[in-house]
């Protein structure tokens, strides 16, 4: 999956979700694999790439894309297999218009066993998820989500990756990606005391609307990624 997110504190990060036209669905996964592997194959900027379709809407993927600074993406899309992306992204594959957000992680989000999961290459479950605080409540929030985070990496065997980020272009707009050796590692993390502590945050409303939610298992080589 690249070089290891620890190395590279405060990485560049890109949550994305596009919405797959039916017929184009085999042609998509040929021309985003072919993407993934450069990526992570030949550019030295790039840190992790990983996608999944969204396990409640066909159709539906999401992304999660790493890079050493806006240099690295900026590199990114500089390549052969983003060109042939960018091609197959005019042929109107979309059945509604891609949503594309661009975060710095607040502090490195992959855990000790991070590492042996990423290199079994088998599906991860994952959760992409945009959070929108009210401005006053922000330093609480941040408290909040570091202590939820730290618990994670810290005591959470099948707990891989755990991050956060504010949106690059919309202040008090954060984003979110999770990553776990399968739904249960998510339930596990669901019933710890740090995550009750960020629930009981949750429920003194210091959030501007409801948080945008998805949950998706990693893609992998074979057919159809399964």
């Amino acid at each position: 999956m690249g070089v290891a997110a620890e190395d590279v504190p405060q990485l560049y990060c890109l949550n994305v979700k596009l919405c797959i036209k039916p017929e184009v669905r085999s042609e998509f996964l040929e021309c985003i694999r072919a993407n993934q592997r450069g990526t992570l194959s030949t550019e030295p900027l790039a840190v992790t790439y990983t996608f999944g379709e969204d396990e409640s809407s066909p159709g539906t993927f999401h992304f999660f894309e790493q890079y050493k600074g806006v240099a690295g993406f900026t590199a990114h899309t500089q390549t052969p297999h983003f060109a042939a992306w960018e091609a197959f992204a005019t042929t109107e594959p979309f059945s509604s218009p891609p949503v594309v957000s661009f975060y710095e992680e607040d502090a490195p989000g992959q855990s000790g066993q991070a590492a042996a999961a990423l290199a079994d290459g088998k599906s991860l479950f994952c959760l992409n998820v945009a959070l929108y605080v009210k401005p006053e409540r922000r330093d609480e929030f941040l408290e909040a989500m570091r202590g939820d985070q730290r618990g994670a990496l810290e005591s959470e065997p099948a707990c891989v990756t755990y991050l956060f980020g504010e949106d690059a272009k919309e202040p008090s707009t954060f984003h979110m990606f999770e990553q776990y050796v399968g739904r249960a590692g998510f339930e596990e993390h669901a019933r710890s005391e740090h995550y009750a502590a960020w629930t009981a945050f949750k429920a003194t409303d210091p959030f501007a609307k409801p948080a945008v939610v998805s949950y998706y298992n990693t893609m992998v080589e074979g057919p159809e990624g399964l």
